[in-house]
């Protein structure tokens, strides 16, 4: 009988140790897995989303060009004599650039002439007998049309006069010449491209939100980086409501006030809208993953992230606006983006 109850006196005393042996093992591996877990958690930057007022003033580049830029072409023909003007030369308008040979012309105006005042002549004699009946009506009409016919010979002749000395269309600079002394041009033949710099333009192509932020006469900041301590300004000229075939609007902008020191062909940024405000989500470019028409961002939910698609709309500087997608007070993961996907656990860092 004892024999029996040490046997089972053992025998519980294994139980129980073999029991707290159990626990312990469940217990540390618990705390195991808890560590584990807390360890594999990647550390990321997260921020708060929140509402704010913001302006809604974007950029685009553009080349300064002249406000008026003519390549300029002959609509006579004749021999080049002399040439008045170079590259380089500023001419007003109206100022002779080109004169061609015109001896013939000057001697066909002397004929035309003579022969509309012998025949203005014969018309007055006509006229005078037709009243007393020495002139038929058939007879005054026919020396008429004949005076018509010289005056209209005499008009054309003085015209290809003047037109032998070819004339600036506007007031500005000569930038290229394509004419010699000596050659003969034919109507259609480039004589010289003339620029009026003293006003610039500049012509640039923005997208399908921005064109809804755009009208004529809007104001608009134009920064060069060859003066970056001064700021020019413009005004909207034209904006175009069709767009490119890359989907963009083409727009023109006008400079106003000082321009002097900016010549054709420079580089320069355009700021649109700087004066307009608006509220709404603005987070850092950095946080958004995916191309534009397909972004998303990582939403933080009890220390686990999880891929949300969003809407964007105007990019401002590095950070970019928020349509749809994400509400004030949502966590978004901001830096630390590489080894996140959805569905992993993240700890916040600073």
């Amino acid at each position: 009988m004892k024999k029996i109850v040490y046997i089972l006196s053992v025998c519980a005393i294994i139980g129980i140790i073999t029991l707290v042996l159990v626990l312990n093992k469940r217990s540390t591996a618990e705390k195991t897995k808890m560590v584990a877990d807390i360890s594999d958690a990647v550390a990321v930057k997260m921020m708060v989303v929140s509402d704010s007022t913001y302006s809604v003033e974007f950029t685009s580049n553009g080349l300064l060009e002249a406000l008026h830029d003519l390549p300029f072409v002959s609509d006579v023909a004749g021999r080049v004599v002399t040439i008045y003007a170079d590259e380089g030369d500023r001419v007003g308008k109206g100022a002779v650039l080109i004169q061609l040979d015109n001896e013939m012309l000057r001697a066909d105006v002397v004929s035309s002439e003579a022969s509309f005042e012998a025949l203005k002549k014969d018309y007055e004699r006509f006229k005078s007998s037709n009243a007393q009946g020495g002139v038929t009506d058939q007879q005054l009409d026919n020396i008429q049309t004949q005076m018509i016919a010289a005056e209209s010979r005499l008009i054309t002749a003085k015209r290809r006069l003047a037109d032998s000395s070819i004339k600036a269309p506007m007031a500005g600079k000569i930038y290229k010449r394509y004419v010699e002394v000596g050659s003969y041009l034919n109507p259609g033949a480039k004589l010289f491209d003339i620029i009026d710099d003293s006003r610039l333009k500049v012509k640039s192509l923005i997208n399908e939100k921005q064109r809804l932020l755009i009208s004529k006469g809007q104001a608009v900041r134009v920064v060069s980086e060859l003066f970056p301590e001064e700021t020019f300004f413009g005004t909207v000229s034209f904006v175009s409501d069709k767009a490119d075939h890359s989907l963009h609007f083409p727009v023109e902008i006008t400079l106003t006030g000082k321009q002097e020191a900016l010549k054709p062909g420079t580089l320069v940024t355009l700021f649109f809208g700087g004066d307009t405000t608006k509220s709404g989500i603005l987070i850092p470019r950095r946080a958004i993953r995916g191309s534009v028409l397909a972004a998303h961002v990582f939403v933080v939910k009890n220390g686990i992230v999880r891929k949300q698609t969003v809407v964007t709309g105007n990019m401002l500087d590095e950070h970019i606006e928020i349509v749809q997608g994400i509400d004030p007070g949502d966590s978004i993961v901001v830096a630390g983006l590489v080894n996140v996907s959805d569905g992993v656990a993240v700890k916040p860092v600073k």
